[in-house]
């Protein structure tokens, strides 16, 4: 993992200096962003668990921050696919589109009785 870390790094060090000279589509440009401060959000969780770990803090209290994150990134990428319903780049035919809408439809269902709660 260090290994695969440290390529990656410099990887993208390669990457930052590709993407300068512009000529990238947005959308993937905006996609990459996202991906990449995912990315960094689970960076900083698992130090910030490996970190109370090492003090012996309460490392649960870090779940409903991951929780919030995937959450946030969520609606994030839902609003992106609703995106691309709009403008017709989802179809029928679309890899994954059923099991898109099975896991939406769930959810749906989820937080309707979270909400109903309140």
């Amino acid at each position: 993992m260090n290994f695969q870390l440290k390529k990656t790094s410099a990887e993208l060090l390669q990457l930052e200096h590709a993407m300068r000279s512009g000529g990238i589509d947005q959308r993937i440009l905006m996609d990459f962003r996202d991906a990449v401060d995912h990315v960094r959000k689970t960076a900083w969780a698992v130090q910030e668990w490996q970190e109370r770990q090492i003090m012996h803090h309460d490392t649960h209290t870090l779940l409903p921050l991951l929780t919030s994150e995937r959450i946030r990134r969520a609606a994030q990428l839902g609003n992106a696919i609703v995106s691309d319903l709009a403008t017709h780049e989802v179809t029928r035919e679309t890899p994954g589109v059923n099991q898109l809408f099975d896991a939406v439809q769930r959810m749906h269902e989820l937080l309707a009785d979270l909400l109903k709660e309140e």
